[in-house]
């Protein structure tokens, strides 16, 4: 029982975030939403702080799951990391909570939305540095520095998909991994050209 009420609470708050924000959820609403008394919320999660962190560590473990999920041995890296980072970005835009507090992070700064959402981040960018790390040791990449090389194809991704199409028309999905091998694998120099630096 302790469990299903543990559960109900993370369900409630979750359904509370996704509708009121983080700022604007309280633990009454959270309270009524699991249909429990507010100490019950207080014995599990002693404050809201805990409350989000909890279900943002269930939301790291779901995007995991997606990016795990994504990875076929059979395919190249560029092939996995664009299924991987398609199918992370697809199912974090489609998460109602997430949405609400992306907005909220941009539009008020709520320090511990930021937090959360940079653990979101940074799981997202140990996974994608491994999978770097796994390209390297087999010789589809050559020796770089993974962590590096992963914030460039996330950022670099996230702006194709994301940023881009507010610029100009929207790049299809089939073209992204093509796009990603010119500008960041083979680079856009013409061979035999002179390189900065």
């Amino acid at each position: 029982m302790i469990v299903d009420r543990r559960t109900r609470i993370i369900e409630a708050a979750t359904q509370s975030f996704s509708l009121y924000g983080y700022k604007g959820s309280t633990m009454d609403q959270i309270a009524r939403l699991a249909h429990v008394g507010k100490g019950t919320i207080y014995r599990f999660f002693p404050t809201k702080e805990e409350l989000l962190e909890a279900i943002m560590n269930r939301f790291i473990q779901d995007i995991l799951e997606v990016a795990q999920s994504s990875v076929q041995p059979e395919r190249t890296f560029t092939e996995n990391l664009h299924r991987t980072l398609h199918n992370v970005l697809e199912f974090r835009s489609k998460h109602e909570m997430m949405v609400i507090l992306s907005h909220e992070m941009r539009e008020m700064g709520t320090e511990i939305v930021m937090s959360e959402m940079s653990k979101v981040e940074d799981a997202l960018q140990h996974f994608v540095k491994e999978q770097v790390e796994l390209a390297i040791d087999s010789g589809e990449l050559q020796s770089c520095d993974a962590e590096l090389t992963a914030f460039l194809f996330i950022k670099t991704y996230a702006a194709l998909v994301v940023e881009w199409p507010k610029r100009a028309k929207a790049i299809h999905q089939d073209q992204i991994p093509h796009l990603l091998e010119f500008y960041l694998l083979n680079g856009a120099a013409q061979k035999g050209i002179a390189r900065i630096g």
